[in-house]
Parts: C-alpha cells; sequence; structure tokens
C-alpha cells in the first residue's frame, strides 16, 4: 500500500528495477536503498536473500509508508527504515545500492554510492528518461563506474553500474 508515497509496483521504473534486483542480488547482501517510497524495492530484495536492506528517503511520508509497508510483510528484523538526505552522512557499506529517482537526483548520489559500495557491488539505478541516460552514464563513467547492463521500458531506463 503506497499510501501517500510513490509506488505500488507497477510503474516501469519500478519494474525495471525489481527486474534488476531479481538478476543481481545475492543471498546475504546489504543492500541500500536510497529513495525508498513506499518501500516495494526494500521488500523485494528482501524477499530475494538480502541479509539486510537500508533503506533512506527524505520525505517523511515515505518514510512511514516503508515502515508500514515492511512491517505488514513481517520483515522488521530484515529493513531499517530512515529519514535521511540520499546517503549523506551514511556509513553504511553495501553490495548493491538500487535508487529509482529522478536523473538530476541520481546525479548528486554517484560519488556517495561509490564510497558506500563495496569493490565490485552493484549501483542499480531507475527513474531516468531517455533523453537523460547519457547524462547519467557519462557520470557514473566518470566516477569509475562499469556500465554492466541498461534496460528500457516505454521512455524510462534503468542502468546497472558495477564499481
Amino acid at each position: 500500500d503506497p499510501g501517500m508515497a510513490f509506488g505500488t509496483g507497477t510503474h516501469p521504473t519500478t519494474v525495471l528495477s525489481l527486474k534488476a534486483l531479481e538478476k543481481y542480488i545475492q543471498k546475504g547482501d546489504i543492500v541500500l536503498d536510497v529513495g525508498s517510497g513506499s518501500g516495494i524495492l526494500s521488500i523485494a530484495t528482501s524477499l530475494l536473500g538480502a541479509e539486510h536492506v537500508y533503506s533512506y528517503d527524505l520525505d517523511e511520508v515515505a518514510v512511514k509508508s516503508t515502515k508500514a509497508n515492511r512491517d505488514l510483510n513481517h520483515l522488521t528484523d530484515k529493513i531499517s527504515v530512515s529519514q535521511n538526505d540520499l546517503l549523506k552522512n551514511v556509513q553504511q557499506k553495501a553490495n548493491v545500492i538500487v535508487s529509482n529517482i529522478l536523473a538530476e537526483i541520481l546525479l548528486l548520489l554517484i560519488d556517495d554510492a561509490w564510497n558506500n559500495l563495496y569493490d565490485g557491488g552493484y549501483f542499480i539505478t531507475s527513474g531516468i528518461i531517455t533523453k537523460k541516460q547519457k547524462l547519467v552514464e557519462t557520470k557514473l563513467k566518470e566516477k569509475g563506474f562499469k556500465i554492466v547492463e541498461t534496460k528500457t521500458d516505454d521512455d524510462w531506463v534503468s542502468i546497472v553500474a558495477q564499481k
């Protein structure tokens, strides 16, 4: 139930994110979900075998929605939810970072994503309109990420990059 937060699971960006998570999540992974919205990606990640998911959103309504949906799915011990501005001041290292937010915001997240990923970790991004794809790819490559997969659905793009 998204309540007032973004995320029912049917939007192309969410579908792209879910498909990438199915492919890249390994049992025991530590995952950061940045811009958790309703918590659907955190819940899916946990159900796919992640050891623990740390969910962050700046919006208080989204944080409440993520917590409520986490609790409805009996995943309180697997998903930690916090109000935070992207990954500012977050020290938690992760195997995977997933973020389904607008390209302009993703650009602000790239440096912190690099710092918070273990070597070999994956940064799964979505929420990118096709005309912003090259901009995001260029910034990821400049930071040192390797683009390992790009998928599209309608006018939306998901990029998976590896540290």
